[in-house]
């Protein structure tokens, strides 16, 4: 018996020596299975982690390229609206008379005298026909605009300039020969004269501008109209020509004087002299005031029968310190007569130390108005 119990003894320790490396291994795997799930445990959150941080750039992401979109449409907003600014101002504020030329300097010269007959292109319509009598050198001027009515020409001037007319006289002051808008309007005749039967005073009205701010005229479209207030410059030039369409003309300087705009600038009075239509002693009576009010004295004559031709345009004399004044420079020639000579004795003519002046004078410059109870003419036919 001992020896079963010795054997059984025996048999039972050799049973827990070979469950006893079974059971270290299955601790140890116990422990590597444990180890992983901690190991996963653990990484569970990175991952979780990491998809936050996706989103996370996903949304920035998504952020950027809407700013980027943004960025984009403004720019390409504030590009369109750059160019639409810069079409209307070219097509707006710098359209004027002369936009095809280089420049305000040259808008007197709305064509060049010796080749503009032969460069100037234009299309008849068709059934267009020419008013009877127009001379061939003008009819490619007619075609091309029928408000065309003449040439006007002042030597020693920057006036060399086609004239206009339309059915009133506010048409052209801000419009080009086209009609579009311009600052620099247009050359043009007074609505009220008529080139087929040349009435007595035939009026031409063109602007004057002081683009420096110096509180004087610029020799651009009439603003060398000036110049004839000097007697100097007179001897220079004592004879002007306007052309109609239908015949050419020559004019003997007689006068050149300042005058107000608008009758405030005159104790209520305004000097007509505009007028179209005189009668001949009412003629001689106007001649007699533009005498009083020109800067120069000439040697021509005047007979109650002739015609004359007015150049009228703005003028800065009377501003200062930037107040403009409404007034007028107004240059007056003499038709030449049928057979007279068109010599004049410019050694005769006198500079006028006393013109006339209205009271927008006295306003500015000071002193008294000797001619303020003077008897003030008016047109009569």
């Amino acid at each position: 018996m001992s020896q079963d119990k010795d054997s059984n003894l025996k048999k039972k320790q050799k049973i827990v020596s070979r469950s006893a490396p079974k059971t270290q291994a299955s601790a140890a795997r116990s422990a590597s299975d444990n180890s992983e799930n901690s190991g996963q445990t653990k990484k569970q959150p990175l991952r979780k982690m990491d998809d936050a941080k996706a989103a996370a750039l996903a949304r920035d992401s998504a952020h950027e390229q809407s700013r980027r979109k943004v960025a984009f449409w403004s720019l390409i907003g504030v590009t369109v609206s750059v160019l639409l600014c810069f079409v209307v101002y070219v097509s707006f504020f710098r359209t004027q008379p002369l936009e095809t030329d280089n420049g305000s300097g040259s808008q007197v010269k709305m064509y060049d005298p010796s080749t503009v007959f032969d460069n100037l292109t234009y299309r008849v319509p068709e059934g267009f026909s020419y008013p009877e009598g127009i001379q061939e050198k003008y009819k490619a001027l007619y075609a091309a605009n029928q408000n065309f009515v003449g040439w006007l020409s002042v030597p020693n001037t920057s006036i060399d300039c086609a004239v206009y007319q339309a059915d009133d006289n506010s048409f052209y002051l801000k419009k080009d020969l086209w009609g579009r808008y311009s600052r620099y309007g247009t050359v043009f005749m007074d609505a009220y004269d008529d080139i087929t039967n040349m009435k007595r005073n035939t009026v031409i009205y063109g602007h004057n501008f002081d683009d420096d701010g110096d509180d004087s005229y610029d020799d651009i479209i009439f603003g060398d109209v000036h110049k004839y207030l000097d007697v100097e410059f007179y001897r220079t030039a004592p004879v002007i020509e306007f052309n109609t369409l239908y015949a050419d003309y020559k004019w003997k300087v007689i006068g050149c004087f300042y005058t107000n705009g608008a009758s405030s600038g005159d104790n209520g009075y305004l000097f007509y002299y505009i007028a179209t239509g005189m009668n001949d002693d009412n003629f001689m009576s106007f001649i007699d005031e533009v005498e009083q009010r020109s800067y120069i004295h000439t040697a021509v004559d005047i007979q109650p029968t002739d015609k004359i031709l007015t150049l009228s345009t703005c003028t800065y004399f009377f501003d200062r310190n930037g107040s403009l004044q409404n007034a007028r420079c107004v240059l007056i020639a003499r038709m030449v007569r049928e057979g007279e000579s068109e010599e004049v004795d410019v050694a005769s003519a006198t500079q006028n130390e006393n013109p006339r002046y209205p009271q927008l004078y006295y306003d500015v410059f000071g002193g008294e108005n000797p001619y303020v109870n003077a008897e003030k003419w008016r047109p009569e036919e």
